[in-house]
């Protein structure tokens, strides 16, 4: 089945973050059953079922379909003044 699941989540949201993924203070388990989400997919890829599963990861959207492929959106924890400020901060590079 290629990468782990909760692997690829983690990898994703840590990338967001601009953290390595063992630096994630929230477990992915606290989120969502990973065991039964990765059965769902292995049971989806065999029998072509399409399906999606939604939850929230450190503030992000997480989705999670069928074919195992994770989409990730929302702004993650950094709402608010604070989050608008250092990310334009950030992107004038000063």
């Amino acid at each position: 089945m290629g990468e782990m699941l909760s692997t690829k989540v983690s990898t994703e949201i840590a990338a967001r973050e601009g953290v390595d993924p063992l630096q994630l203070d929230e477990p992915l388990y606290d989120a969502v059953d990973v065991g039964a989400l990765e059965r769902l997919v292995e049971t989806a890829g065999r029998e072509g079922g399409e399906f999606e599963v939604e939850f929230t990861y450190y503030g992000y959207d997480v989705v999670v379909d069928g074919s195992g492929e994770v989409t990730v959106t929302g702004g993650g924890r950094a709402t608010g003044e604070a989050g608008r400020e250092s990310t334009d901060r950030q992107a004038t590079g000063r």
